[in-house]
């Protein structure tokens, strides 16, 4: 608001004639002012008072214009600017070209490109980057491809548009050769380029160790950014050792670098490396934070360290400064769970400062049905959680699989009937039951669940064969 009315006193005292500006410049910053503040009735403002000065007729205002008009959402303000004006030079075309592909013009764009009398590497990237936008990925390449033709530079934005492109059609050659141009050029460590490079490889389901190591990726990794994107995407891939190596060639590591490797330790299974990192971590002096001791305790809670567990799980108000929050009561509770502490792990479910989710509640829930025949007759409290989460209105969402079969996703929850060839499915499911039958498997009458949902076990023991049904019904 106050900017606002720094506009309109003046614009009001310049056209009181208290301010006179001796050049353009103070309208040209007026008019930045009214695109931060999404203003398009300042604008207007700012250009009535201009229309009142000898700079109205200047290209160089005219092409800010333009360019304000088109940010504020008045297209039609910004083509009757540009119809106007009695002199245009290439950043007046480039202005109503971003203008217009901004809005969804593309071929009106195409056409005022022909007219330009001599092209920039802006004029090309702003048409590159406009069809990429508009899902027109093979004219993007088009366009990307005459660029070069034509011998302009390609730069950073032009690499990265048609990078894009090349992802979503899915064009391993054209994307391979881009990525030849980017090697030979300054971007070749850029941050943009490598992320983009990244993007494009996996998208196209190519190993991205195999596609882009040999260039830049197992050397020294300069930038944070880029050693954090790959750490994060080889430990959700399961390249655990991929991940290690891009870690320990950082030259350097921030607490993301070192949260991505201690939560995808711990995700793949490797408590004990979760854990002696998380030491290491110490040791050099960065502070952990929420993320950094969720994975600390999922790690404790795979490797069965109950007592580790606990420790680190009070250090986090008394060591850390760090109060724990629901995530970290949910690791607590399974880490319990699993060691057949249910007493304990329900009383820390009572202890949250927030009433507890359906997610807690379930975590007891599986560890109560895992040791009922082993810890006073537990499979019982089962039934009580399961009670106690409906008294205290905690709704246990169903649980829910999909699968992606030539682009087209399928999704199935229990007893789910929905599907449009259930009955083919359902056909196949019988067929599975009956040979697991008699191959000797029988439903487990005791389980809590078999007293108080009937028709839920057997639905329930199937659910994830319907994955395997429906692949081979597809």
């Amino acid at each position: 608001m106050a900017r606002n009315g720094l506009v309109k006193q003046i614009i009001g005292s310049a056209g009181g004639g208290g301010i006179f500006f001796t050049d353009s410049s103070p309208f040209a910053k007026l008019l930045d002012l009214c695109v931060k503040l999404r203003s398009s009735r300042d604008a207007r403002s700012v250009h009535g008072r201009l229309i009142q000065t000898p700079f109205c007729e200047e290209v160089f205002i005219q092409n800010r214009l333009i360019d304000v008009y088109g940010k504020c959402g008045y297209l039609d303000y910004a083509r009757k600017v540009f119809d106007r004006m009695s002199e245009k030079n290439v950043f007046s075309y480039n202005s109503i070209i971003s203008t217009l592909m901004r809005w969804g013009f593309v071929d009106e764009s195409a056409w005022l490109f022909s007219l330009i009398p001599e092209n920039d590497q802006c004029s090309w990237n702003s048409m590159i980057a406009g069809f990429a936008q508009h899902d027109r990925f093979e004219e993007a390449l088009d366009w990307f491809v005459r660029m070069h033709r034509d011998d302009f530079v390609l730069n950073d934005y032009s690499f990265g548009s048609g990078l894009s492109a090349c992802s979503r059609l899915k064009d391993l050659k054209l994307g391979a050769q881009i990525h030849g141009l980017i090697s030979k050029s300054k971007y070749s460590l850029d941050v943009f380029m490598g992320s983009g490079l990244i993007d494009f490889y996996s998208k196209c389901g190519m190993p991205v160790r195999n596609a882009v190591s040999e260039t830049t990726m197992f050397g020294e990794e300069p930038d944070i950014f880029v050693g954090n994107s790959l750490i994060d995407m080889y430990m959700k891939c399961g390249s655990v050792e991929e991940g290690l190596r891009v870690f320990e060639n950082m030259v350097e590591k921030d607490h993301v670098s070192w949260n991505t490797m201690i939560v995808g330790y711990a995700q793949n299974g490797y408590g004990m490396e979760a854990l002696e990192l998380f030491q290491k971590m110490l040791e050099s002096g960065e502070k952990p934070d929420h993320v950094t001791m969720i994975g600390t305790l999922c790690a404790c809670s795979h490797t069965g360290l109950v007592e580790e567990g606990r420790r680190y799980f009070f250090s986090m108000t008394k060591e850390h400064g760090l109060l724990p929050v629901k995530d970290h009561y949910t690791c607590m509770v399974d880490l319990l769970g699993r060691a057949g502490c249910l007493e304990e792990a329900k009383d820390l479910i009572e202890s949250m400062p927030k009433q507890p989710d359906a997610v807690v509640w379930s975590s007891l829930l599986s560890a109560c049905k895992v040791h009922r025949n082993i810890t006073l007759g537990k499979w019982g409290d089962a039934v009580s959680v399961r009670k106690l989460m409906r008294r205290r209105g905690v709704v246990k969402q169903p649980g829910c699989s999909w699968i992606d079969i030539q682009s087209n996703v399928h999704v199935f929850m229990v007893k789910d009937k929905r599907h449009p060839q259930k009955k083919e499915i359902y056909s196949i499911l019988k067929l599975l039951t009956r040979h697991m039958r008699q191959a000797g498997y029988v439903p487990d009458a005791s389980d809590h669940e078999a007293y108080e949902e009937p028709s839920e076990l057997e639905s329930s023991s199937c659910f994830h064969m319907e994955m395997q049904a429906e692949a081979a019904v597809m």
